[in-house]
């Protein structure tokens, strides 16, 4: 079995996170964990949202820490480092990290940031993927989701809101996904507040072989945390 920890920003990318590797990996050979950090930095405490009672035929093993908080304080990178020692003792063969560059602009310098003091192993190797510039960046481009949030969203209607074809051109060029998703969701009487029930009804509609095939070309960031993923399969 390959257990592998994902440290991400907070409820949403959990999720997603949640749900896209069940969609690669197959919902019958993946357990998932699912745990919260609360407290300063330093001084961190765990708690556990989901247990799971591994089986034989379980191929994967996915924890997957939610950092709880965002933005310039997002926590990802100092949580690795602190749980990189316990997650080796565990026999983990990789972690990955998934954090947004919103608010910041300077997505080399933030690169930077991220790979200073990393303890990265060839036993086991950290991946720290910025999604530029926030997840809901893939949620935009994944076209076939619209409809199934309401069936008034037309694919034209959402190009005419985003101002170009999100099916041809890359969604990272947004500096607020989250907000454009909001104001596209807004557009048939719905919403997005980032509820976790909102994160789901998005979440569990998206098309993941649409992601997986097509949207990966369009989002650089998505398609490095797929070809990361990739890279775990035999």
């Amino acid at each position: 079995m390959k257990k592998v920890a994902v440290f991400v920003e907070g409820q949403t990318e959990q999720v997603f996170a949640d749900e896209l590797v069940r969609n690669i990996f197959g919902h019958s050979k993946v357990d998932v964990e699912e745990l919260q950090f609360s407290g300063r930095e330093g001084s961190r405490r765990i708690r556990t949202i989901r247990s799971v009672n591994i089986i034989s035929s379980t191929d994967y093993l996915f924890r997957i820490y939610d950092c709880h908080g965002g933005g310039e304080n997002s926590t990802v990178k100092s949580d690795i480092i602190e749980q990189f020692d316990q997650l080796k003792k565990e026999s983990f063969s990789h972690i990955i990290g998934i954090r947004d560059v919103y608010p910041l602009s300077d997505i080399k310098r933030l690169q930077t940031l991220m790979l200073k003091g990393l303890p990265s192993t060839l036993v086991l190797p950290v991946n720290i993927i910025l999604a530029v510039h926030e997840i809901e960046s893939w949620f935009l481009a994944e076209e076939n989701h619209y409809p199934l949030i309401d069936e008034s969203l037309t694919i034209s209607r959402v190009n005419a809101i985003v101002g170009f074809d999100i099916a041809a051109s890359s969604t990272e060029t947004i500096d607020h996904p989250s907000l454009t998703l909001k104001k596209i969701y807004q557009s048939v009487g719905k919403d997005y507040k980032k509820k976790k029930w909102e994160v789901e009804r998005t979440v569990y509609v998206l098309d993941y072989n649409n992601l997986y095939i097509a949207v990966r070309n369009r989002n650089n960031s998505l398609n490095e945390l797929l070809t990361c993923l990739d890279g775990l399969i035999p």
